[in-house]
């Protein structure tokens, strides 16, 4: 169970991965809002997807709310569940893991929203520790699972290479860095005059660089691109969710604040930057060996409010793109040798990339 939104669909992926391994015969069904559905493994991983359509129910009139649920619980009876674990921590999730008939219910550590008075909240030695961490408690109170790490994903190929004739038709070439400058929340977003600052020291640096992100994202890369020393393409409200993976996986870097197609890249392996203002990096961070957070230094922060009281860039507009620029070019040698075109090896990414940087 874990209807919603992309990062959290990800972050929840490899306890996907350790359930299977550990029950590689049962059959697996997973909760998601149709819209999300997309970011889903098919078999061996998941066996079908229950669809919630959270939107559709919230547009009934009340008195026909029962009989749709009514009607979402004989679908789910039907499966004969034995165990729902619920990722999601919210009383929505609850009511759905109720309506599935399992009578063994699980969730992890944080409850919220009163669900932990139908489901047994899972309190492994992660609670503390990163989301991923804190979901995979959940599959080991159930028995040995790998160590490993992994995040099971469609197959994005065709995605990747329409993208890919996209960007150099551009005019783009070599490595590209993604900048992904929208968010879920207000107060996650960076000032546009810091991304254009760090668009133009990553061009400086030798990298193509590019707008992503989804249709209401795009004010604020108009702003940055008027902001911006270097052209900037726009690449904003192009794609769903399978063309954005094939777009970040051909990406030598990704950047943004912490939203979904972050945590869609790190998945993939490609290097990523995160900041963080008022949630928490150490807590919700893009994961792997090449990727890196950025927190302020604010004293407030974390807060985990979704507006700032103060309402302005309090938190977020005390990062600075030098830190953000230190932390690319960190990240970016342990990523895979990727190029707008082929034949690129991982020497030669690094050799465009820093040949500048005594420069710079």
């Amino acid at each position: 169970m874990k209807t919603s939104a992309l990062g959290d669909i990800i972050h929840a992926l490899p306890t996907l991965y350790a359930l299977r391994s550990l029950f590689p015969e049962a059959r697996l069904c997973w909760a998601a809002e149709p819209r999300f559905a997309g970011i889903l493994p098919g078999p061996p991983w998941i066996d079908s997807v229950v669809p919630y359509r959270k939107d559709e129910l919230r547009a009934l009139p009340f008195w026909k709310i029962p009989g749709a649920l009514r009607g979402m619980a004989r679908g789910m009876r039907a499966s004969r569940f034995d165990l729902a674990l619920d990722l999601q921590g919210l009383m929505k999730s609850t009511l759905v893991c109720l309506l599935s008939g399992a009578r063994k219910r699980l969730g992890y550590c944080e409850m919220r929203e009163g669900s932990f008075l139908f489901t047994r909240p899972v309190k492994g030695p992660n609670r503390a520790g990163h989301v991923i961490e804190r979901y995979l408690d959940v599959a080991r109170s159930l028995g040995p699972v790998p160590d490993e790490v992994r995040f099971p994903l469609p197959d994005c190929s065709g995605e990747r290479d329409a993208f890919r004739r996209e960007l150099l038709g551009l005019g783009l070439s070599g490595p590209l860095a993604l900048i992904f400058p929208g968010a879920g929340w207000a107060s996650k977003l960076w000032p546009p005059a810091s991304y254009a600052r760090l668009a133009a020291r990553l061009s400086a640096a030798g990298m193509a660089v590019a707008l992503g992100g989804g249709p209401g994202d795009a004010d604020l890369a108009s702003e940055i691109i008027s902001l911006a020393k270097a052209p900037l393409p726009d690449l904003c409200g192009r794609t769903d969710i399978r063309g954005l993976m094939g777009l970040t996986s051909l990406a030598s870097l990704c950047v943004g604040a912490d939203t979904g197609p972050l945590h869609l890249a790190a998945a993939q392996g490609t290097p990523t930057v995160s900041l963080f203002g008022p949630s928490s990096g150490r807590r919700a961070g893009t994961w792997g060996l090449s990727a890196r957070y950025v927190q302020t230094d604010a004293p407030c922060s974390p807060c985990f409010k979704r507006r700032c009281p103060k309402k302005e860039f309090v938190c977020m507009g005390r990062i600075d793109p030098e830190a953000v620029f230190r932390a690319a070019l960190e990240v970016l040698p342990l990523g895979p040798p990727r190029a707008l075109e082929d034949g690129w090896t991982r020497q030669a990414v690094a050799q465009k990339v820093s040949r500048r940087l005594w420069e710079l």
